[in-house]
C-alpha cells in the first residue's frame, strides 16, 4: 500500500514540474515572424504594420525623424533615400543637397542608399525590390499614402514631421513622434526627445519671460525657403526661433501658425524691423532683392546693418535642432544680457549630439552655409 501510495506521489511530483516546464515554453516561445500591431496615423488613417520593424523607407521629410530616433542603427536599417538626400549639388541654387541637411551630415553613409524618389516620381519598382517593412511619409494626403500602399503591398504611415512654430503645431509633432517611436520600437527614445525639446524650450523662455513689448526690437526672417529659397519677402509668422524666445516678429499677425509665406514689399517697410535674420539658404537670393531695390534701404535693420545669418530652420524642411540653436544665436543679438553665458558653438555641439549622436556634424553644416555672423554686405 505504501508503495502505491509513493508511486502516486511520485506520478503528481513529475506531472507539476512537467506542466511547469510546458507553461514555460510557452511563455518564451519567440514572438511569430509575422506579428503585427495596427496604429492610427496622422490623417486618420488605421495602418497595420509589423511588429518588428527592421527595413525603413521615410518620404518627404520624414527621414530627419527616423535618424533621430535610431541615431547610429539608422544606416544598417534605412534602405533607400530620396534625390535630395543624395545629390552632390544644390538644385539651380534653390533646392538643398545633401550635406545641407544635418542628418545627411551626421551619417553621411545614407547618401549612397538607392535613390527611390526624385521630386514627386516614385520608384514603385524599386521600392518593391528594396522589401521595405513600413514607408513613413511626411505632409501627404490620405489618398496618396493608399496609393502608394497599394502599388507597394508596403504599410504607409502618415506622419506630422512639419513646422511646430505653434503649441497646436508642437503638440501633433510629439504624437506623430511617438508613433514612430512606437513602430520602431523606440518608445522610450521618442519620450526622451520630446523632453530635450521641452528642456531647451524651457531655458530658452525663462530667459526672456517678462520682458515688456516696448522693449523688444521688432525682428524679421527673411527668406524662409518654402518649396525651395526664396527672397527677402518671404517668412514666416510663427518663426519658431522667434516664438521660443518672445521675440517681436513683425509679421506675426498675418497668420495664426508657423507657415512660409511671401508678403508685399511696401508691408515690409512699413514695419521696419529692427533687425533682419536671414536664412543662410536663401541668403544669395535676399542680398541680391537687397542691393537691386533701393527702396530697402530705408529700413532700419539694413540702414543701420543689423542683419545676421543664420542656419537654415526650414530646408528640406523642419531641422528642429537647427531651429533650437537658432533661437540662442538670435537670443545673444537682441537680449545679450540674457543669453551672455551662452556660447553657441559650443551649445550647437550639444544640441546635435542630444538629437543626432553626432556633434561635429554641426561644423559640417556650418561649412555649407557660412555659420552665425553679421551680414555686411547690406551696408551701401
Amino acid at each position: 500500500m505504501r508503495r502505491i501510495l509513493l508511486l502516486i506521489f511520485l506520478v503528481g511530483v513529475i506531472s507539476v514540474i512537467f506542466a511547469g516546464y510546458v507553461s514555460k515554453q510557452v511563455s518564451e516561445k519567440p514572438e511569430v515572424k509575422g506579428a503585427t500591431i495596427k496604429i492610427i496615423d496622422a490623417v486618420g488613417r488605421e495602418v497595420e504594420v509589423p511588429k518588428n520593424v527592421e527595413r525603413i523607407l521615410a518620404l518627404s521629410c520624414a527621414l530627419r525623424e527616423v535618424v533621430h530616433l535610431l541615431q547610429g542603427d539608422v544606416v544598417s536599417k534605412v534602405v533607400g533615400v530620396e534625390s535630395v538626400e543624395s545629390r552632390m549639388e544644390r538644385e539651380v541654387g534653390k533646392f538643398p543637397k545633401c550635406m545641407d541637411l544635418p542628418y545627411i551630415a551626421a551619417y553621411p553613409k545614407l547618401q549612397s542608399k538607392p535613390c527611390i524618389r526624385s521630386g514627386r516620381t516614385l520608384n514603385y519598382e524599386k521600392i518593391i525590390e528594396l522589401k521595405p517593412d513600413v514607408i513613413f511619409v511626411g505632409p501627404w494626403s490620405a489618398d496618396e499614402a493608399d496609393k502608394i500602399q497599394e502599388k507597394t503591398g508596403v504599410p504607409v504611415v502618415v506622419v506630422y514631421v512639419s513646422s511646430i512654430g505653434t503649441d497646436k503645431q508642437l503638440q501633433r509633432y510629439y504624437e506623430s513622434l511617438r508613433l514612430m517611436g512606437k513602430i520602431l520600437g523606440r518608445e522610450q527614445r521618442a519620450e526622451e526627445l520630446i523632453e530635450i525639446i521641452n528642456s531647451y524650450l524651457e531655458d530658452l523662455r525663462s530667459r526672456t519671460k517678462g520682458i515688456p513689448n516696448e522693449q523688444k526690437p521688432k525682428v524679421y526672417i527673411a527668406g524662409r525657403a518654402y518649396y525651395g529659397a526664396h527672397g527677402i519677402l518671404a517668412t514666416d509668422p510663427h518663426w519658431p526661433p522667434f516664438e521660443w524666445i518672445y521675440a517681436n516678429n513683425v509679421a506675426s499677425g498675418i497668420s495664426n501658425e508657423s507657415t512660409g509665406l511671401s508678403v508685399d514689399k511696401e508691408a515690409l517697410i512699413k514695419w521696419n524691423p529692427d533687425h533682419i535674420f536671414i536664412s543662410e539658404a536663401s541668403l544669395h537670393l535676399v542680398l541680391n532683392d537687397i542691393k537691386s531695390d533701393p527702396a530697402y534701404q530705408s529700413i532700419n535693420a539694413i540702414k543701420k546693418g543689423r542683419v545676421y545669418g543664420v542656419l537654415p530652420y526650414c530646408w528640406y524642411a523642419y531641422n528642429k535642432e537647427l531651429g533650437i540653436i537658432d533661437a540662442y544665436y538670435i537670443g545673444k543679438i537682441i537680449y545679450p544680457d540674457r543669453f551672455k553665458d551662452v556660447d553657441i558653438n559650443k551649445k550647437a555641439e550639444e544640441v546635435f549630439e542630444k538629437f543626432l549622436g553626432n556633434r561635429s556634424a554641426y561644423y559640417t553644416i556650418v561649412e555649407q552655409f557660412g555659420g552665425f555672423k553679421k551680414i555686411e554686405e547690406v551696408l551701401v
